[in-house]
């Protein structure tokens, strides 16, 4: 019998796992998918109702300015799920959006599952009564998040971390080298300003003098610039003035981070990214001043980057909101020259607790999906 499944994922990295749960479920689920996405959504053959990316945002203050986008996105979804009533929905991270679909889902009578849940245990911890009340099933990936949905009785299911798995170089790092024309012997430095356009407005000022002054003192530089899919280069193009050492790449991040002495990255899933390859990382991060005052009275965690909650410690050096780029440079140049090894083997630590032994997590998830509507995984 022929079914319906509705999926929203809100920025890229949520559609990149979106896009891999929908191929694990596969084709011959007899699901027709539909919902909110981008590109890898619509190759892997979800009908896309509306473009996540005049959505994707961070911060409170940010998302005024696309409210209005906000609004036509969740009327859409809304329509969708008021007239086709599918027999499922998958909610994918974007927890402020997403846990509105989820109420409106519950009065419609529609499962719901959501995989990747919000991070209740470092902010707005009340979240975890309405998650209770408005989906069925959690599928968490972080190994400390099950007990403490448990906890507060939602149901969920600890399907492993996808990273160790997904996250991995397509070349070997001469033939990576080769193919951009980089000459051995020089540092590199790989820089990852965020996915979104207001994280990279943000990021690119100061870190246009972070990899300046690491050019001075290093000699020999090259920087490598991994480009979201959901940006266009011409938002990079202040950073890459006047720069001919940085080298913008598109399509293979895990290999600018793999092949790298050190990255400078935007905290979000690219630090996970950063820890899962070994690579010696400081992580930045500015949101705008009313947004950080509000961070400041609601997150209940030390740490902003995973890599750093997951260790316990703080491995990766943390720069919120202060951006000082002399500060992150001695850090980088530290990680380069004498603290590379006893990072690498921390990341190492936390890579292995994200595993679920010989399990895929998407295979995982996919399965639960499967038996929560009544088919067999």
């Amino acid at each position: 019998m022929s079914r319906t499944a509705v999926i929203v994922a809100g920025e890229l990295s949520g559609e990149m796992h979106a896009a891999r749960l929908v191929a694990a479920v596969g084709a011959s689920a007899g699901i027709a998918w539909s919902g909110i996405g981008g590109a890898l959504l619509a190759e892997a053959g979800v009908d896309i109702i509306h473009d996540y990316r005049d959505i994707s945002i961070t911060g409170v203050s940010e998302a005024f300015g696309k409210a209005r986008h906000i609004w036509t996105a969740y009327r859409a979804i809304r329509q969708r799920l008021v007239e086709g009533r599918p027999d499922l929905l998958v909610l994918v991270d974007f927890p402020g959006f997403n846990l509105r679909v989820a109420a409106l889902a519950k009065r419609l009578s529609i499962p719901t599952v959501y995989f990747i849940p919000p991070q209740v245990w470092a902010w707005r911890s009340g979240r975890i009564k309405q998650i209770k009340k408005r989906v069925d099933l959690v599928l968490c990936i972080l190994p400390f998040e099950e007990a403490l949905y448990r906890r507060h009785g939602v149901p969920v299911r600890y399907v492993g971390h996808p990273f160790p798995h997904t996250v991995k170089p397509l070349y070997a790092k001469e033939e990576f080298f080769k193919r951009l024309g980089i000459e051995s012997g020089g540092a590199v430095v790989t820089v990852m300003p965020g996915s979104r356009q207001n994280e990279v407005k943000r990021h690119l000022p100061v870190l246009g003098r972070v990899v300046d002054r690491l050019r001075s003192e290093t000699g020999r530089l090259t920087v490598l610039l991994p480009v979201a899919e959901s940006l266009d280069e011409g938002c990079f193009a202040p950073f890459l003035e006047d720069r001919p050492f940085i080298i913008p790449v598109r399509g293979l991040p895990h290999d600018c981070l793999a092949h790298a002495d050190a990255a400078v990255v935007a905290s979000g899933s690219a630090t996970l990214e950063a820890a899962v390859l070994g690579v010696p990382a400081v992580v930045v991060y500015k949101v705008s001043y009313f947004s950080y005052l509000i961070a400041r009275m609601v997150v209940r965690v030390r740490h902003i980057s995973l890599p750093n909650v997951i260790a316990g410690h703080e491995v990766y050096p943390e720069f919120v909101q202060a951006l000082d780029a002399e500060k992150i440079v001695r850090r980088v140049l530290s990680m380069i020259n004498n603290d590379r090894p006893a990072v690498r083997k921390e990341m190492e630590d936390v890579r292995k607790s994200l595993v679920l032994p010989g399990r895929d997590p998407y295979d995982v998830a996919a399965g639960e999906i499967l038996r929560l509507i009544g088919q067999e995984a």
